[in-house]
């Protein structure tokens, strides 16, 4: 096979001071130059695939163990469906969890469950935020349209020594 290439004079100048110093022929080093491209996007492919799949792997792993509906074996929609259709339930696969659109993670719903608030918080500081206005609006410049009434600060220290 021959190849023809057509350079622009400025870069076909350069390629000539390259390939003096290197000590080789313009056709030695654009064939070095083919090479190296084949082989590069040759090794390159698999790597990436290899390391998509090695990520992949892990990551449905992570889901399996993970998944509100799994059990580490079985997943539990899965079984209900395949009881009413009286099939067996087949075990878990790593990749069937990568891509379920059913994925549930148990760990953000125990976050969720540690970060809910108490009504009673909730009560305590709309009550003391009516408090501090009152009683430092007039240094900040606010003045409040409601007045905080001595049951409602009661009511303060109530919940407060409840809580």
């Amino acid at each position: 096979m021959k190849v023809t290439l057509d350079i622009p004079l400025d870069i076909e100048e350069k390629l000539l001071k390259v390939c003096e110093e290197k000590g080789i022929t313009p056709s030695q080093f654009i064939l070095a130059l083919l090479e190296w491209y084949f082989l590069k996007r040759h090794r390159a492919k698999p790597l990436e695939i290899s390391e998509l799949l090695a990520y992949a792997k892990k990551i449905g792993e992570e889901r399996i163990k993970n998944c509100k509906y799994s059990d580490g074996k079985f997943c539990l929609l899965e079984s209900l469906d395949d009881i009413f259709e009286e099939e067996s339930p087949e075990p878990l696969s790593i990749y069937k969890c990568l891509f379920c659109s059913s994925y549930v993670d148990k760990r953000r719903e125990k976050r969720r469950e540690s970060l809910k608030i108490d009504e009673d918080i909730i009560k305590i500081a709309k009550l003391s935020a009516k408090l501090v206005v009152e009683l430092y609006g007039d240094r900040l410049g606010y003045r409040p349209k409601l007045k905080v009434e001595e049951d409602e600060v009661e009511k303060i220290r109530k919940l407060i020594d409840e809580w």
